[in-house]
């Protein structure tokens, strides 16, 4: 049954009739032949909203982590015209319901991953990878092991051969892949610094074929009350020489680029949560201020450094999904990484006495490396945590306290805004309100 706070939110967005439904994976199976019925007791696994344009649901089983189905709630006057499909022998499926209002994909479909089905198939894989590879054939016959999965942007599977991760296969959105592409082997290792090799791209099917790297994921073990926190010392130092690495073929990103985003993080917050929409527009128009009146810097970043872009192995640190890799301010990646810290604590999946040293590990590292701590990086940790507030409501089985999360999700940025000297009198507060 759909929660009241998703009934709400599907009331305050008209334009999107099929709203509810797709929140509703219930009343959704209600809509589908027998086949599909086993929907109604579907986790929801990933959300992406755009109000008033359409929303992805995936859904998931009970206990699992990825998606097998979706269903997209399409905007008013521009709703699914397909027409519904049976399995055909590739198990393709899609089904078109509520008078057009909602199209419904079964894995492997998707209706912008459009290499999906053969790609996940044994034959056309195998075809591509011989392709591709020509010098790994014990790769050729590897079984795709789903990942993750988020409907019409991301497919990313471990390639299996002879019971053994060897590859990690990720396919794109149109959107999506040139900047991954292009920043595929933006790095190399050297030094301290160790990337996973690019092995294959295939621009025809919008897919990207990495090395495997045997080892813990860092999320994973920072959770763990055996971890041995000095282990982050190196992943500090690793990042610090990432940020002194020469790479031309990063796209650069400016101040006002940050500004906009964390303006749409806003925006997107105060659709979701109406009733803090006050505190969420002051805390924006104080770091956006921030950012934009701080001097440009132009060094090789991750984009996304947080724990679970980076691999342990036997005291050697990899990192991992350099997609978003710019040139900026290096505070961003730090700042990411505590903020997903914070968050960790904040929804119960870290203990709170685990932050404080994991954070002076991961920075006794990093100035080990470069001499100090880039400045800014406290704003940055308060960004970080807008950028992630929205998780509860799109990820991690759609967490039916979702509105509570976010409020203290944004209680804790306006703690670490505050004690950073951007509190509500700020200087950067009153300068945007002035060009207001």
């Amino acid at each position: 049954m759909i929660a009241a706070r998703d009934v709400a939110i599907a009331r305050r967005d008209p334009g999107l009739p099929g709203l509810a439904t797709v929140l509703d994976p219930e009343a959704l199976a209600a809509l589908l032949p027998a086949s599909m019925r086993h929907l109604e007791s579907a986790d929801i696994a990933y959300v992406r909203y755009k109000p008033g344009q359409n929303c992805v649901v995936g859904y998931c089983a009970q206990g699992d982590a990825v998606v097998k189905a979706y269903a997209k709630a399409h905007k008013a006057g521009a709703r699914a015209r397909e027409q519904s499909t049976q399995p055909d022998e590739g198990g393709r499926q899609r089904f078109v319901v509520n008078e057009g209002a909602v199209s419904v994909s079964v894995f492997p479909a998707d209706a912008k991953l459009k290499s999906l089905r053969k790609l996940t198939t044994g034959e056309s894989l195998a075809h591509l990878l011989k392709h591709l590879i020509p010098g790994r054939a014990g790769l050729w016959s590897a079984t795709p092991r789903a990942l993750r999965y988020m409907p019409e942007r991301r497919y990313v599977a471990q390639l299996v051969a002879h019971d053994r991760a060897e590859a990690v296969f990720k396919a794109y959105s149109a959107e999506d892949y040139p900047r991954a592409a292009a920043n595929a082997d933006a790095f190399q290792s050297h030094g301290r610094v160790r990337v996973a090799p690019l092995l294959a791209q295939s621009d025809r099917h919008r897919a990207l074929v990495f090395e495997w790297i045997q080892g813990r994921v860092l999320s994973d073990a920072v959770a763990d009350p055996e971890f041995d926190v000095r282990e982050l010392r190196v992943a500090g130092a690793t990042l610090a020489e990432l940020h002194g690495v020469e790479s031309g073929a990063l796209k650069r990103t400016t101040r006002a680029d940050e500004a906009a985003t964390l303006r749409a993080a806003g925006a997107h917050l105060r659709i979701l949560c109406p009733d803090l929409a006050p505190r969420l527009g002051a805390l924006v128009r104080r770091l956006a201020g921030h950012l934009e009146q701080s001097p440009p810097l132009d060094l090789p970043i991750h984009g996304d450094f947080n724990p679970t872009q980076v691999v342990l192995t036997n005291g050697v640190v990899t990192l991992i999904d350099l997609d978003r890799s710019v040139r900026g301010d290096p505070a961003l990646d730090l700042g990411n990484f505590l903020a997903h810290l914070e968050h960790d604590v904040l929804i119960g999946h870290l203990p709170a006495d685990r932050l404080g040293p994991l954070r002076d590990a991961l920075l006794a590292g990093y100035r080990g490396e470069r001499g100090s701590v880039p400045a800014g990086l406290e704003p940055y940790v308060a960004v970080g945590l807008l950028r992630l507030a929205p998780h509860p409501f799109r990820f991690r089985y759609h967490d039916p306290d979702w509105p509570e999360c976010i409020e203290a999700i944004l209680g804790r940025a306006e703690e670490i805004a505050n004690d950073a000297g951007l509190g509500p009198g700020a200087r950067a507060d009153h300068a945007e309100r002035r060009a207001d």
